[in-house]
């Protein structure tokens, strides 16, 4: 696997100027305002700080690519994963996330467009899946979180891989995607999918 060695210095650098603007924060160093698009992989971490702290659930549609070969696998992937290391939404939050019509499949949801499960469906979905994935570890947890690591993913040249850790522990992988905004103000990064390196309730 290619590394990119020398964009880590900058992923750092990054990092740093991040997790110094703590003024307020709910939680240490965790952005108390939306942050803006991600214009590198390692970006991608004060969005989902954001999202395990404040829960505005309107922020995961910057985060979120919207072509249906991502959207499709991955939504599916989400919910088989929260099921599989028992995290769960509350009826409130599927209600706000606008799933409660899928709660009933969410965790065996089928891997492309079929009868009842159209595109806008699964956007829900995987929107709802990022949610519910963060979910599964403390704000605390996600204050104290670093990137670790960003490669090129193996299996696509253009997917990044961004590698969270804690307490210099590996914790979760991102693998990021470009998106291009509609509003035509140019490419920045999504989340493509989510795997977690441990088992969540290890994690106090």
């Amino acid at each position: 696997m290619a590394r990119l060695g020398r964009n880590l210095t900058g992923f750092g650098v990054l990092a740093a100027l991040v997790f110094s603007i703590g003024c307020g924060n709910k939680e240490g160093p965790i952005p108390n305002v939306p942050p803006t698009a991600a214009q590198t992989p390692g970006a991608i971490l004060p969005h989902l700080q954001y999202l395990a702290a404040w829960k505005n659930y309107k922020h995961l549609i910057l985060i979120a690519p919207i072509s249906p070969d991502v959207v499709f696998p991955s939504a599916w992937w989400f919910h088989k994963e929260s099921n599989d290391l028992k995290i769960s939404l509350t009826p409130d939050e599927m209600k706000v996330l606008g799933i409660t019509h899928l709660a009933s499949r969410l965790d065996a949801l089928p891997r492309a467009a079929e009868e009842g499960y159209g595109i806008e469906d699964a956007r829900l979905a995987f929107n709802a899946g990022i949610y519910r994935l963060i979910k599964g570890l403390p704000v605390h947890v996600w204050a104290d979180m670093r990137v670790s690591e960003v490669r090129v993913n193996p299996s696509s040249p253009k997917v990044m891989d961004v590698t969270l850790s804690y307490n210099n522990r590996q914790m979760i992988r991102i693998s990021c995607i470009k998106k291009v905004d509609a509003g035509g103000a140019g490419e920045f990064y999504g989340v493509g999918n989510i795997q977690y390196l441990i088992w969540p309730g290890t994690i106090k």
